[in-house]
């Protein structure tokens, strides 16, 4: 079945059998599972005609015996299941075989709050089911979507401020839908914002994140790269930390292939998925490293990689210790078990 656009739902009438919301990106899940509520079932009926269940607290046999019932003094049946992919995988198959052929008059919504969606009964959902897909935005998606969602608030922002607040936010659209609500809150009447006012609002409350971090070692500041991991490193995984760091070297190194003229800033953004406003980061941080460095920084993060998952080490320590040899640009050989690595 094709991609679903719930946003041009109005109505129960609207809503197909089967809803597959897959994804890690939970604002999203959570804003389209609010929607598809709102439109499936009046308040007054969903006592009735709602079911809310977990997929680790039910079995497909259960699910389907509900979605098989018909609707009290209700246009539709709404049963959600969160966490549908932690059910077993013979649940799933039964559930999958479901919605081949399920009852019209209810809708199913299966949410699965994961970024893999390779096995079998996942793959045949997205065919079968109508598919939303939820998955993180990319950081040259982030000012698209700050501007599509102040519109539709009835404000607007300049190019600039919403570069600037998705610096200073990152990609996750809960934190930023926060810091609009703050933004438009603080504005009153008036309608533009601008950079000023984003960062008087929302300019020094991410000091310490990801992309704070892989700045400070693009500008070879071991001192600020220390202090922003101690500040992330219980919400944020080391391996997390290792991938937007791989990505980011990755993108400096890519970089030092392109000028800094209109045409080429294009280019690179392109290249590198990234918005214009942050690739002129890039130029600066190049500067600060030769290709030989670039290449060892990211042989350092493939090893650092390695050692996390292979052997019995300390993980703050490996990790502050990938930032010394990217700072310094020390070769991995340095690196404990480097021996052991192909």
């Amino acid at each position: 079945m094709a991609v679903m656009q719930i946003e041009k739902m109005k109505s129960a009438t609207d809503l197909p059998a089967v809803i597959f919301l897959a994804g890690a990106e939970n604002y999203l899940i959570d804003k389209y599972t609010e929607k598809i509520i709102s439109i499936g079932v009046p308040t007054d009926l969903r006592e009735f005609n709602l079911d809310l269940l977990y997929g680790t607290d039910v079995n497909a046999r259960r699910v389907i015996d509900i979605a098989s019932s018909y609707p009290m003094m209700a246009e539709k049946r709404l049963v959600i299941i969160r966490d549908f992919n932690k059910m077993t995988p013979t649940d799933q198959k039964l559930i999958v075989e479901y919605a081949e052929k399920p009852n019209k008059s209810t809708t199913l919504v299966l949410i699965a709050r994961t970024a893999d969606l390779r096995s079998k009964a996942l793959k045949d959902l997205q065919k079968l089911a109508a598919f939303v897909s939820c998955k993180t935005l990319y950081e040259n998606q982030v000012v698209q979507w700050i501007e599509k969602e102040i519109k539709s608030l009835g404000y607007h922002i300049n190019p600039d401020a919403s570069a600037f607040l998705a610096l200073q936010v990152g990609t996750n659209l809960q934190e930023l839908k926060n810091e609009i609500d703050k933004i438009t809150l603080f504005l009153g009447d008036e309608k533009n914002i601008t950079q000023e006012v984003v960062a008087e609002v929302a300019g020094v409350r991410k000091e310490h994140t990801i992309f704070a971090l892989q700045n400070a070692l693009g500008r070879r500041d071991l001192k600020q790269s220390l202090l922003i991991y101690h500040n992330i490193k219980f919400s944020q995984s080391n391996l997390g930390i290792i991938a937007q760091l791989s990505r980011f070297f990755t993108n400096i190194l890519i970089a030092t292939g392109f000028d800094t003229s209109r045409q080429s800033t294009a280019e690179l953004a392109k290249k590198t998925r990234m918005s214009s406003y942050f690739v002129n980061d890039l130029h600066k941080f190049k500067r600060q490293y030769s290709a030989e460095e670039l290449l060892s920084a990211l042989e350092n993060i493939r090893h650092i990689d390695y050692i996390l998952k292979l052997f019995p080490v300390n993980p703050e320590s490996i990790m502050e210790m990938l930032f010394v040899q990217i700072v310094k640009g020390y070769p991995a050989e340095r690196l404990p078990y480097a021996g052991k690595i192909s």
